[in-house]
């Protein structure tokens, strides 16, 4: 009997205050689905806060916890022009967390199965 790997879990990073619901929801749900379908397990935040109503700290208390249970982060090009996002690659910088800009980059580091 073989060992079955567990799959690379990998966040979403990128900006999210500020933006339209839909646009939001499509740029993450696109990231989403590429990285799925390349073999991760992707951890979008937005599913991780789950409610649009949430406060700026509250939801950041929310994905900080989700992003200390991951392998690696895979940086929207948006990211940059984001508060939340910034302290997040600041927090995988000083933790050892990866972070990659590009799914190729990511596959490359991690072979997923």
């Amino acid at each position: 009997m073989g060992t079955q790997q567990k799959p690379v879990k990998v966040y979403i990073a990128g900006k999210v205050t500020g933006l339209p619901i839909h646009e939001t929801t499509l740029k993450f749900g696109d990231a989403q689905m590429k990285l799925k379908a390349a073999g991760f397990e992707p951890i979008n935040p937005l599913q991780v806060v789950n409610d649009w109503h949430c406060t700026w700290p509250q939801a950041m208390r929310k994905c900080i916890a989700a992003l200390m249970t991951v392998d690696a982060v895979y940086v929207l090009p948006c990211s940059g022009n984001s508060k939340g996002a910034s302290i997040e690659m600041h927090l995988c910088a000083s933790l050892g967390i990866p972070l990659f800009a590009t799914l190729k980059g990511l596959k490359d580091e991690f072979k997923p199965r």
